[in-house]
């Protein structure tokens, strides 16, 4: 085909095109010329020469040029990548200008971060194959540092998988200078959802050095508060309303969905939320639905909801002022509801199984909270002081005791403690796929200090009372709890009786 037929082509780009991804900043089409597909990624200019995007371009150049040349340079490194073709600047797309640059599409392909997501979500583990892919990123980042390059955004969602091979789509943050360890730590953060120890450390020790993992990584903080800011709502994964006196935010859609929870799945509309809204508060004014829990500090129900074509079984807890103090520190704080949304939300960024919060909704006078309610899933299934462990192999009883032990180890690790971790507040959710996992279903009790042991000694101490609680479901809990501990030999009732048979004291005995 001649040239004014592309020209002709980029012209009509956003009829003959598909939009792929809009950050603002940068916008990626997708379209076909001759038979073959291609990528478009356009760059606005700012408005003024002095704006924010004009000083940029002064120092820096055009980031479509940038690009360009960046993608030359992996080219010229053999390192797997899309191949640039041409550079348009001044380019105009839907009455904006711009500049632009041409890639080869890889097709067909998947994106590391969709394709892990994804096997998550349907419960398709293949170790194999996660450690061929985990030793691919680390082979095709080892290079990038030998060929004397780093790469300050590394994460899952800029490796593409094409025909069993990794490729790195995105070279805008390729600079010269070679591999840092804030590139290498970048990458930890990407990766730590699916990745496991031994991966990390495989990759540490290749990419850095010798030495240890740092404990903590910023940018793994970075990233969750990035994702937090979003839960105020104004976004396409949060929206806010006010109707007949209440305000809050709902729940609209997440990139991720998680296995653990089915409402995930959704996309929903603030036009469900506005004919749902009045439902939810006339079922609680006039008390039909069923009360799972009623008590001076709050009360807790069970329904169901019609989303848009959604039914939802949820449960609502509509918390109370127990105490005088409560109005007083409530202040400057936010209700109750308000802080379990974003306590839950902590814990859903972070990859930890709990009741996935919906909406929560306030109603003030004054500036001041008199009522309030937060909305989460029902999640299925019966609480660890309910479930018939006697009717579960020996594998799957170990497993969901370890998976408990192991949720309130992470919980520690990431800054957090939980004050009522007792059995009753957790489901066990059953899955043939992957086995029992316990989920968190009450987060009032999350604290953000760390105070070591504190979940795990309420949670034994409330499984103390079954009769079905044997010792072995206490050693698989403190397993996951602490994996590395030396564990003690059992004593025998002499050496109980007299403490100084078991002294390591030089001397004694």
């Amino acid at each position: 085909m001649s040239p004014q037929q592309l020209e002709q082509t980029l012209r009509d780009l956003p009829r003959v095109g598909t939009l792929i991804k809009d950050r603002g900043y940068r916008q990626i089409w997708r379209f076909e010329f001759d038979g073959k597909a291609y990528y478009l990624k356009f760059y606005p200019r700012g408005r003024s020469f002095f704006s924010r995007d004009g000083w940029r371009r002064r120092f820096r150049g055009s980031p479509a040029y940038n690009e360009f040349q960046r993608l030359q340079w992996l080219q010229k490194a053999k390192i797997p990548a899309p191949r640039a073709v041409a550079i348009l600047g001044g380019f105009v797309l839907d009455g904006i200008k711009g500049d632009a640059v041409i890639l080869h599409a890889i097709e067909p392909s998947v994106s590391l971060d969709e394709l892990l997501n994804d096997q998550a979500v349907h419960g398709e583990y293949s170790s194999r194959q996660r450690r061929d892919l985990a030793d691919q990123v680390i082979d095709l980042v080892y290079k990038l540092g030998q060929a004397g390059y780093g790469h300050h955004d590394l994460h899952l969602g800029n490796f593409l998988l094409h025909d069993g091979r990794l490729h790195l789509i995105d070279a805008y943050a390729l600079r010269k200078g070679g591999l840092t360890t804030a590139d290498v730590l970048m990458l930890g953060a990407g990766v730590a959802r699916f990745a496991t120890t031994t991966d990390l450390l495989r990759g540490w020790r290749k990419l850095v050095g010798e030495g240890p993992i740092p404990r903590s990584n910023p940018n793994a903080s970075a990233i969750w508060q990035s994702q937090l800011s979003r839960i105020k709502g104004g976004n396409r994964y949060f929206g806010r309303l006010s109707l007949d006196g209440w305000r809050g935010v709902f729940f609209k859609q997440t990139k991720h969905p998680r296995r653990w929870a089915e409402v995930s799945h959704l996309e929903v509309s603030k036009m469900d939320w506005q004919s749902t809204l009045p439902a939810i508060v006339r079922a609680l004014e006039d008390g039909s639905l069923k009360t799972l829990k009623s008590s001076p500090s709050g009360d807790v129900y069970e329904g169901a909801l019609k989303l848009g074509e959604y039914n939802v079984d949820v449960v609502i807890k509509q918390p109370h002022k127990r105490y005088w103090y409560r109005y007083f520190n409530e202040i400057g704080r936010g209700s109750r509801s308000r802080r379990a949304w974003y306590k839950a939300w902590n814990l859903i960024v972070r990859d930890l199984p709990t009741a996935w919060p919906l909406a929560y909704f306030e109603r003030t006078r004054l500036g001041y909270v008199t009522q309030s309610f937060i909305v989460f899933e029902k999640v299925p299934g019966p609480t660890f002081w309910t479930v018939d462990l006697d009717a579960l192999t020996d594998r799957s009883r170990e497993m969901l005791f370890h998976r408990a032990g192991r949720l309130l180890r992470l919980l520690e690790r990431f800054g957090m403690s939980h004050f009522d971790a007792k059995a009753s507040n957790w489901i066990v959710r059953a899955d043939e796929a992957t086995g029992p996992s316990p989920v968190l279903i009450d987060v009032d009790g999350i604290r953000f200090r760390r105070w070591t042991a504190l979940g795990i000694d309420r949670l034994l101490r409330s499984l103390l009372g079954r009769k079905q609680y044997s010792p072995d479901d206490s050693l698989a809990l403190c397993r996951g709890y602490a994996p590395y501990t030396r564990l003690e030999a059992p004593r025998t009732d002499a050496e109980v009786e007299d403490p100084a048979r078991t002294s390591d004291t030089p001397g004694d005995g």
